[in-house]
């Protein structure tokens, strides 16, 4: 996979390492918890840190922050995704989940509004559609596809360069 993953899952306490682990014995893909400082690599998909916001500094460097939760999540989706549509522009890649509330919601829309990408699960495909139908419902999914096109999209984004380095803006 030509760029990489940064996943933020609502998870309690202290399950975060297990769910990596086996997720890690399942992919083709290296799954990982993100460490500060570390450079995101292509192919390797990273998990926000139980109790940490994933966030970006201005040269694409993983940054964890632990300032209070965001409408009620650290990790939180929207602060995740509003790292990556600063960092990225509008070669930032966004998408949503299934999942209880509306976390992911705003980040979304800022992905959007900085010219990148976005997508959230349809309906018939989410086991709970609370965050992909908060994002629809705020214009901020310009798709929203069932999971299995979700993938298949994603390499047809990310074949066109999408998200492969972050913008000249945050360069500088």
């Amino acid at each position: 996979f030509p760029v990489p993953v940064l996943c933020v899952q609502h998870i309690g306490e202290g399950f975060l390492q297990d769910l990596v682990g086996w997720l890690a014995e399942c992919s083709r893909l290296p799954v990982c918890v993100a460490a500060r400082g570390e450079v995101p690599r292509p192919g390797v998909v990273y998990f926000a840190p139980d109790g940490a916001h994933l966030e970006l500094d201005a040269g694409g460097r993983f940054d964890l922050s632990t300032v209070p939760a965001y409408d009620g999540h650290r990790p939180s989706v929207t602060v995740t995704l509003r790292a990556v549509a600063r960092c990225f522009g509008s070669g930032a890649l966004g998408v949503v989940l299934t999942g209880m509330g509306r976390d992911g919601a705003e980040g979304l829309a800022e992905i959007a509004a900085a010219g990148g990408t976005t997508i959230a699960q349809d309906e018939a495909s989410s086991v709970v559609y609370g965050m992909p139908r908060e994002a629809a419902a705020l214009g901020a999914a310009q798709q929203v596809l069932p999971l299995a096109q979700i993938g298949p999209a994603l390499i047809a984004v990310t074949s066109n360069g999408v998200g492969a380095t972050p913008s000249r803006k945050e360069q500088t």
